[in-house]
């Protein structure tokens, strides 16, 4: 099946992807149900818009749009992959509506290399997620494990970040196109996991993030790992999608235990409560997914980068301590701007100006930043250019 009747039938209205596995199922393949008999195509789309779902067969500017896409595609060097293809991940057909096409740029190698792990928790997270997220993605990618996260802000992207100081692999399932960095604040990371590791859509090239995508990113998370870590997250986080899709595709999901009167812990201390194993300990951890170190020079976790996790569920073993590796003051992977901003604005408020200094930036990238995080509802802007993070 190609790619073009496969990427037209899923933009049909009514169409999703496991309306398109429906209709290939009925008619051999994508070819054969595009040139179906509107009677009998509509029957098998069902619903509201199936009528209209089969005029729209023949309508030549979704041919035009999706031609558009794989020009796109091809101009940017990404590549595309539909269900039949051998580079086609086979864990994503567990899903009950696996994407009929994907869309890769980076080390394609990636798909076919194990073990994974999805570090997954709150965008608006705090430093203790953000550090934890960002040493687990270095002990990981130092031990050879490949770090999937979605490249949001928050743990998302100190994970990424963290694999890629250790000079390891790092996939980042998106909610855009490929070649659409999202969010803005993760350009610099968007383009070094494209140089250094993969990046994977079932969006066309060209498709801007819309709240509805991410969901629908959040099953590809799962199925492309091994096992889920939940390094934080609240009572409604989209990481608890990420869960549930891999509860129901049999993995291992994990939670970092939190403290109990912090909001953005109520869901992944809820999570252990349910069953969650608890995640208090890197090394148990890494040696349980079966990580073994890559010769990039790990060296020994130290007493005094230990963490103290203290929440025990019901039921679960003593908590021992998180030993974490130490982050190697030669690392030229840097931490995002505006990591460093929210977990300084944590501290206390601060001026623009007082952060420029601080930071070496100049007031102007600060000052665009900080706009930029309060637009997202990240921070808060005071009287005398002072801002302070958002409660």
């Amino acid at each position: 099946m190609s790619a073009f009747e496969l990427l037209l039938l899923e933009q049909l209205p009514g169409v999703g992807p496991a309306t398109v596995r429906r209709l290939v199922r009925r008619f051999g393949d994508a070819g054969k149900a595009l040139e179906a008999a509107d009677a009998s195509f509509a029957a098998t789309v069902g619903g509201a818009h199936a009528r209209a779902s089969a005029r729209a067969r023949r309508d030549p500017t979704r041919h035009h749009r999706v031609r558009d896409a794989l020009k796109r595609a091809a101009a940017t060097e990404t590549a595309v992959v539909s269900w039949d293809d051998d580079l086609y991940p086979a864990a994503l057909h567990h899903l009950a509506d696996p994407p009929p096409v994907l869309f890769l740029a980076g080390r394609l190698e990636l798909l076919r290399r194990g073990p994974t792990v999805a570090v997954v928790g709150a965008r608006r997270s705090t430093a203790r997620a953000r550090d934890v997220a960002g040493r687990l993605g270095t002990s990981l990618g130092r031990n050879g494990v490949t770090v999937v996260s979605g490249l949001a802000l928050g743990v998302d992207g100190a994970a990424h970040a963290g694999a890629l100081r250790a000079e390891g692999d790092t996939i980042a399932v998106l909610g855009a196109g490929v070649d659409v960095p999202y969010p803005r604040f993760h350009r610099r990371l968007h383009h070094q996991i494209r140089q250094r590791g993969l990046l994977v859509s079932e969006f066309p090239p060209g498709t801007n993030a819309a709240p509805h995508h991410f969901p629908r990113r959040n099953r590809l998370l799962a199925a492309l790992s091994g096992s889920v870590v939940v390094v934080e997250a609240g009572d409604r986080s989209g990481a608890l999608i990420t869960v549930d899709h891999a509860l129901d595709l049999g993995r291992d999901v994990w939670a970092v235990p939190g403290p109990i009167d912090t909001r953005v812990c109520v869901g992944s201390n809820r999570l252990l409560a349910e069953g969650a194993r608890p995640f208090i300990s890197v090394d148990a951890f890494v040696a349980e997914v079966g990580g073994s170190p890559t010769g990039t020079g790990a060296a020994a976790p130290s007493e005094g980068a230990q963490l103290s996790l203290l929440t025990r569920p019901r039921g679960l073993d003593p908590p021992s301590f998180v030993s974490v590796v130490p982050t190697p003051a030669h690392d030229v992977i840097a931490e995002p701007l505006e990591h460093r901003l929210l977990r300084t604005l944590e501290e206390a408020p601060a001026q623009a100006d007082e952060l420029a200094r601080r930071f070496e930036e100049p007031i102007s990238t600060i000052l665009a930043v900080l706009t930029t995080l309060e637009l997202h509802g990240e921070v808060e802007r005071l009287a005398g250019m002072r801002f302070r993070r958002a409660a």
